[in-house]
């Protein structure tokens, strides 16, 4: 039995695969202490973790993924942000090192975006291994992005002046632990192979059983589970930090008013109220056991969150994408490259989006895609995957000390 002491990172997309890890080291009997917010404190509770609340100032969710500002508004938000984030991240590492002091962890599993947990275990002499809960950042895949956008030549010149090496998901003490773990499967990895034996990709981070929640029980937020699984039914989903707004969920309930389709759209920060009156054939809900509606969906209309993306590959989902950050962009061109999804503009009509959705539900070669995707997914356990390397890389540590 080792004791171990996790630190996630204070959003939902980060969360859920940490809690998917501390539900499978305490099913292998381990003690698990985990450093986390009250708003997320329950998640780990419910599957058999001690909890340590620390005040972690929330990420604040958008309805909208934020609008370019200027070259100098930008700038100054962008030196405020990181002061409050250096003082965020000094009294947490101060904090957590109390926390392993009382603990005394065999090892400290921190989200790669929680470096308050490297910097306290580094600080203190633990043990660390990190969690990403996406895909994995170093020069490579820094470098892979920049080529989209830069010129070559200027690409050459950052490869050979080595500046990327003080980018700091590169520099971070997170990245440079001596093991990492990734919420992700390979195919889905960009620059795959420029990463050494420390990273192991293990996802998805998952709970075996998907969760319908309230929505059995009878009350005016069930979803209308007749209809889901009859089918023709579409999922929409475009994140829980930051989604889309309003008149997005509007134009895809436009797209499908009168259709013999089910739409359920899950619209986190944006209130369905906003949305005004929806079609017979759409219900609209802030938050949905995903994984249960997915089960029955034909199409998923998605953020590409990593999760998200893992969730619709599992269960052999075809995907329409609409990203917003420059991590679900990656996510969605890998998932283009697989065969799995296609790629849409947010501005997209009502047309357009009806025409991309039904054309994919129909698109046999996507459907024969997925199900082998969906069958390797099938074999993997991530879960148990995480821990059995945990359990190694721990009894490695205890034999070294001795």
């Amino acid at each position: 039995m080792n004791r171990i002491l996790l630190v996630p990172y204070p959003l939902h997309g980060h969360v859920f695969p940490m809690t998917a890890l501390a539900a499978e080291l305490r099913n292998r009997g381990h003690e698990v202490t985990v450093a986390i917010g009250p708003p997320f404190a329950e998640a780990f509770v419910e599957v058999g973790c001690e909890v340590t609340e620390v005040r972690i100032e929330p990420r604040a969710g958008m309805s909208e993924p934020p609008a370019r500002s200027g070259p100098v508004a930008s700038a100054r938000a962008a030196r405020h942000a990181r002061r409050r984030t250096a003082d965020e991240r000094a009294r947490l590492a101060v904090r957590l090192a109390e926390e392993i002091g009382r603990v005394d962890p065999h090892l400290v599993v921190s989200d790669a975006m929680a470096s308050w947990g490297a910097d306290a275990a580094r600080a203190t002499g633990a043990r660390n291994a990190t969690l990403y809960a996406t895909y994995a950042l170093n020069e490579e895949v820094i470098l892979a992005d920049l080529a989209r956008r830069l010129a070559p030549r200027t690409v050459r010149l950052l490869r050979r002046s080595r500046l990327l090496r003080r980018h700091p998901a590169v520099r971070d003490p997170a990245a440079r632990c001596g093991l990492v773990l990734v919420n992700s499967v390979p195919d889905l990895q960009p620059e795959h192979g420029s990463f050494d034996d420390r990273y192991h990709f293990v996802g998805p981070l998952r709970p075996a059983v998907a969760d319908r929640g309230y929505t059995v029980r009878d009350g005016p937020d069930r979803l209308p589970w007749e209809r889901i699984e009859k089918g023709p039914t579409l999922y929409v989903s475009t994140g829980t930090f930051s989604t889309r707004g309003a008149e997005f969920f509007r134009t895809v309930a436009e797209a499908f008013d009168g259709t013999e389709w089910c739409v359920v759209l899950a619209t986190s920060h944006t209130d369905p109220a906003d949305l005004g009156v929806l079609p017979e054939n759409v219900t609209a809900r802030r938050y949905v056991p995903q994984a249960a509606v997915l089960e029955h969906a034909d199409v998923f209309l998605t953020h590409a969150g990593m999760n998200s993306a893992l969730e619709a590959l599992v269960l052999g989902v075809p995907t329409v994408l609409v990203p917003s950050f420059w991590d679900q962009r990656t996510i969605a061109r890998q998932l283009v490259a697989m065969g799995a999804g296609v790629a849409v503009e947010p501005s997209a009509s009502a047309a357009e989006l009806r025409e991309t959705i039904t054309t994919l539900a129909a698109d046999t070669d996507v459907r024969a895609t997925l199900r082998d995707l969906s069958g390797r997914m099938a074999r993997t356990d991530g879960p148990a995957r995480a821990v059995r390397v945990i359990e190694k890389y721990a009894a490695w540590g205890a034999a070294r000390r001795r």
